[in-house]
């Protein structure tokens, strides 16, 4: 409260303005903004593509492409950031990592404001906070509240598990990258009571670790979830994966990722429907509703979107082109 305070001294009547406009310095803020409102989003980090323009606000794609700083190496463009001119820059960090930013853009003249995410926890009291800060307290606090509700429910399914399911998140077209247990691309595994067997302390910052097929052929996984397409198009084809617990069950399932991926790269707000949807596909027999009725309100709420009943089915697809719950 103290950081808010000091913070909205230091500003003072910035954003009282009807039209003030705030930066995301890298995709999951700005994903973060979205969430808040669109309408106050100054640009973009890059270009969206069709399929995550499906769910939200055509106009988005309108903005000007500043860039920002993710991935590896990435910077915005400044020339169009000063053109921009925001009345904020919203810095988004993960390991306390972001002051070399902040002081670049505070260098260039910009007021800053960073949030520091170390659990999807974290989302509950950051929603208050930044709510706070952009004067759209009401919304904070609305969103807060979906986001502590929801994951207790995760907890709660989470506290009655007996025996852990053993889950590979598969990465790279062959399957043969992923994350170790303790990163924060792969968290919400563990979140939900599930056990990842990649035993390790990320060796790498951007994490995608590689193992060896034999390796995988040892975790001998109950499920695999993935990004990769092409791998979930062609892991019942494979050979040589073919013995693996997840693919003789056909437990091998494809993560949504619309607009944005559920559970990771690039992490977002969306990962609190991921922690859901995880939880009732590990745990059907435990989760205390359909998923379809928690996907339906999270688009509401959180992309002003209302589903149809074809659209959740589509969002739900598993890999037998089946919809989980149904």
């Amino acid at each position: 409260m103290k950081k808010i305070l000091f913070f909205l001294m230091i500003v003072g009547t910035v954003f009282a303005k009807e039209n003030f406009t705030v930066f995301g310095a890298s995709p999951p803020a700005t994903y973060f903004l979205y969430s808040f409102n669109p309408k106050v989003i100054a640009g973009i980090n890059y270009q969206f593509k069709q399929r995550e323009l499906t769910f939200i606000d055509s106009s988005i794609a309108q903005l000007p492409v500043i860039g920002g700083w993710f991935g590896q190496g990435n910077t915005p463009n400044f020339e169009t950031l000063l053109k921009v001119q925001p009345n904020l820059v919203l810095t988004w960090n993960y390991n306390n990592g972001y002051k070399p930013v902040d002081d670049k853009l505070k260098g260039l003249g910009f007021k800053t404001y960073g949030v520091n995410i170390a659990t999807i926890d974290d989302y509950v009291h950051l929603y208050k906070e930044v709510g706070e800060v952009l004067r759209m307290q009401k919304r904070g606090e609305r969103l807060s509240n979906y986001v502590r509700k929801a994951l207790q429910k995760v907890q709660s399914v989470k506290e009655k598990v007996q025996v852990k399911k053993v889950v590979y998140y598969a990465e790279g077209v062959d399957g043969l990258l992923t994350e170790c247990h303790a990163s924060i691309h792969a968290d919400l595994i563990e979140y939900v009571g599930a056990y990842n067997p990649h035993r390790c302390s990320n060796k790498i910052g951007y994490g995608r670790e590689r193992i060896t097929a034999e390796q995988l052929m040892l975790y001998d996984p109950d499920v695999i979830i993935t990004q990769e397409r092409s791998f979930y198009e062609n892991i019942y084809k494979s050979q040589r994966f073919r013995d693996i617990k997840a693919v003789k069950n056909k437990a091998v399932y494809l993560i949504p990722s619309t607009p944005f991926s559920w559970f990771d790269r690039p992490p977002s707000f969306m990962k609190i429907l991921g922690a859901q949807w995880l939880s009732s596909l590990l745990y059907t027999d435990l989760y205390p509703n359909k998923i379809e009725k928690d996907v339906d309100a999270f688009y509401q709420l959180f992309l002003n979107v209302k589903l149809n009943n074809k659209q959740i089915k589509q969002l739900l697809k598993d890999n037998n082109g089946n919809v989980l719950g149904f």
